[in-house]
């Protein structure tokens, strides 16, 4: 609008300014209060009111480092320690950032892969925590409970992602783990065939590069929410989603 040949338009963007110091309904003060935040902001607000251009780069570079700010904010948090979704997805699953701003931001590989609904389903419920271990499902109901309800024994241990890949010991889970040991056996030097569980909590980055594994550990990722959400909401998570097909709802 700035370069715009149109005389009409160019006074409207004028009177709009002209506006901004006295109703924040006004573009001018809308644009103006979104800057907040930015690094730039006392330039980006100066070259607005004075009709100056914006350098398009580094106004971006600038949104994306704002917009990235939860996730710093998510990186001082441990998820075995808070019941946080954002720093759960950061410390475990995330895809890192790359340090030029400027770059594209990358999305996880199995998007683009050839899965069925149902895994698709799965590993993106898993990884997003929309699932009903009992980390999540404890959120939602009044007095709800953390504590592994498959584990033999009397250990109390939260069922959250990581207990339920590493650690839990259902004899069905133990087996899963079992037909998938190459999975495992390259980052835990304690697993085996005798003990296919681990018997403590391991670091946030080895499970996160557990999970970055370029291998079948989509279809391990799929059957352990099978086994770990069957007679819970399995039957309604696996009803076609007509909204999202573009058909009414049933």
């Amino acid at each position: 609008m700035l370069n715009t040949n149109s005389d009409t338009l160019r006074r409207v963007v004028q009177a709009d300014l002209n506006l901004q110091p006295r109703s924040s309904a006004c573009w001018t003060a809308q644009l103006l209060s979104a800057f907040q935040g930015l690094r730039g902001c006392e330039l980006y607000v100066r070259s607005v009111l004075t009709g100056h251009a914006i350098t398009m780069q580094e106004f971006t570079a600038d949104l994306k480092h704002r917009m990235r700010g939860v996730w710093r904010d998510a990186e001082l948090v441990d998820p075995n320690t808070h019941n946080n979704k954002l720093a759960t997805y950061y410390s475990w699953f995330a895809i890192p950032f790359s340090r030029n701003e400027r770059m594209p931001i990358n999305v996880p590989r199995y998007l683009h892969l050839d899965l069925s609904k149902h895994v698709m389903r799965n590993i993106s419920r898993f990884r997003l925590r929309a699932h009903t271990l009992k980390v999540e499902a404890a959120a939602w109901l009044e007095d709800g409970s953390c504590v592994c309800d498959q584990c033999p024994g009397e250990d109390e241990h939260v069922q959250n992602e990581v207990h339920a890949l590493l650690i839990c010991q259902d004899h069905r889970v133990c087996e899963l783990r079992k037909h998938f040991s190459f999975l495992f056996t390259p980052f835990f030097e304690d697993f085996s065939a005798a003990q296919p569980f681990l018997l403590q909590q391991v670091n946030n980055q080895l499970v996160h590069d557990f999970l970055s594994q370029q291998n079948n550990r989509l279809f391990f990722l799929s059957k352990l929410m099978d086994l770990f959400v069957a007679g819970r909401d399995q039957a309604a998570a696996d009803q076609p989603n007509n909204l999202a097909e573009g058909y009414p709802p049933l």
